[in-house]
């Protein structure tokens, strides 16, 4: 697993990612291996996140979503 914070591109349908646009490369999403809510210290307003792991055809990657802005957190081995 390396953790990387980089800005993506990515397409969305129903609110589900379906493909990530990185290093150059059009990954398909092949498979949602999770999601899940990091919900920081709201009393002093820290962003909710909604965090998916999804297999693609280029590996398996955590993605989120900032503002309006994606973020590729981690990649895994």
């Amino acid at each position: 697993m390396k953790r990387r914070f980089e800005p993506v591109e990515v397409e969305v349908t129903r609110g589900w990612p379906v493909v990530v646009h990185w290093n150059g490369k059009k990954h398909r999403v092949q498979n949602l291996v999770d999601a899940w809510v990091v919900q920081g210290r709201w009393w002093a307003e820290e962003e909710r996140r909604v965090c998916f792991r999804v297999a693609t055809s280029g590996g398996t990657l955590d993605i989120y979503r900032s503002g309006d802005e994606w973020v590729l957190a981690k990649t895994h081995d």
